[in-house]
């Protein structure tokens, strides 16, 4: 497409650039916290069945909870 059909198709979606890193933003937030939540209920796991040192766990899930705070922080400046 050349770059007045690209101009038109973005007037004609109403769609702004943005618009469009904001989504690829969210999209990016979701999935982080997605493996937030994942990585924590593992720690979780294996510090309820003694799989891990409850010291090696609650390390681990304090430099996951900090991460997931900077990287939205983050984005929302």
């Amino acid at each position: 497409m050349s770059g007045a059909q690209v101009a038109a198709f973005n007037a004609a979606s109403g769609t702004t650039p943005q618009a469009s890193s904001t989504l690829l933003l969210g999209f990016v937030i979701a999935l982080s916290m997605l493996w937030g939540a994942w990585a924590l209920y593992s720690i979780y796991r294996g510090w309820a069945t003694t799989n891990i040192d409850r010291g090696i766990a609650a390390s681990s899930a304090v430099r996951i909870i900090v991460l997931l705070m900077i990287l939205s922080a983050l984005v929302l400046s």
